[in-house]
C-alpha cells in the first residue's frame, strides 16, 4: 500500500479513514448527474466530468491504494470486485460516447450500467448507515506483514469490528481491511473458508493464514460459491 500520511494509517488502518464532507458532497453530486442520465437521459453540461468523478470512486475500490478505499467499498455495501471493474469499464465507454455524440453507444452503455447494478450501488451510497450490521467474511492484514492474513467472520458492523480489533491490547500497528464478502451465514462460511485455507493456517487455534492476498481471495470466493454462501 502507498500512503504519504502515516498518521492516518496509525489512527485508522490503511483504507479506513472516513470521507471528508467535501468529498462526500462531490460524490453525491456526481452520482446524481450520472444516474439522472442513465435513467432519464438528462444531460448536464459537465456530465463527462461527473462520470470521471464516479469512475474514480469505483476505481479507488479496485486499486485499493487510497486512504479511504475500504470506506468507499462499505458505502456501496461490498459488491464483488469483478462487478466494480465492469462498472469502471462501462463508465469509460459511456464518457467516450458522450464526447463523440454517439447516441447508440450511450444507450448501450447506459443499459450495461443498469444491468451491472450501478443504480443499486448509487442507492446504497445515499442510504449508507455506519451502524448497519450484516453477515460478513473479512480479510485483514497489517502493512508490515501483508501476507499474514487475519481471516474471520462477523455478524455485526464490519468497520466497527475492525476498529475493535485495533483497539485491543497488544496491537501496535493497526490492521487494515483488505476485503469483505457478504454471506448468508457467517458461522458456516467461516468454517468452510477456514477448511479451504487449512494448509496456509499458522496455528490451529488462531485465524491467521500466511499466503498472498490474491490467492486468499481466489480460495475464499471459490469456497463461498461452491457452498452457495456468497451474497453477490
Amino acid at each position: 500500500h502507498l500512503i504519504k500520511d502515516t498518521s492516518m494509517v496509525t489512527k485508522w488502518g490503511f483504507g479506513m479513514a472516513p470521507f471528508k464532507k467535501e468529498q462526500l458532497s462531490k460524490y453525491k453530486l456526481a452520482f446524481t448527474h450520472v444516474s439522472n442520465f442513465i435513467e432519464n437521459k438528462t444531460v448536464s453540461l459537465d456530465l463527462p466530468d461527473q462520470i470521471s468523478i464516479i469512475k474514480g470512486f469505483f476505481n479507488r475500490i479496485c486499486k485499493q491504494d487510497q486512504w479511504n478505499w475500504f470506506i468507499a467499498f462499505a458505502y456501496i455495501d461490498f459488491p464483488p470486485i469483478k462487478k466494480i471493474e465492469a462498472i469502471v469499464s462501462f463508465l469509460s465507454e459511456l464518457r467516450r460516447a458522450l464526447l463523440s455524440n454517439d447516441v447508440n453507444k450511450q444507450d448501450i452503455f447506459s443499459s450495461r450500467l443498469v444491468d451491472s447494478g450501478f443504480l443499486e450501488y448509487k442507492n446504497n451510497f445515499f442510504s449508507f448507515d455506519e451502524k448497519k450490521e450484516d453477515e460478513y467474511i473479512y480479510i485483514l492484514s497489517r502493512r508490515e506483514e501483508n501476507d499474514l492474513l487475519k481471516i474471520g467472520r462477523t455478524s455485526r458492523n464490519i468497520i466497527k469490528r475492525v476498529n475493535e480489533i485495533n483497539s485491543a491490547t497488544g496491537v501496535v500497528y493497526p490492521y487494515s481491511a483488505r476485503m469483505a464478502y457478504k454471506v448468508t451465514n457467517s458461522c458456516l462460511a467461516d468454517k468452510q473458508v477456514h477448511l479451504a485455507l487449512q494448509e496456509f493456517r499458522v496455528r490451529d487455534d488462531r485465524e491467521f493464514f500466511k499466503l498472498p492476498f490474491k490467492k486468499a481471495c481466489e480460495v475464499i470466493e471459490k469456497c463461498l460459491q461452491k457452498h452457495n454462501l456468497w451474497r453477490e
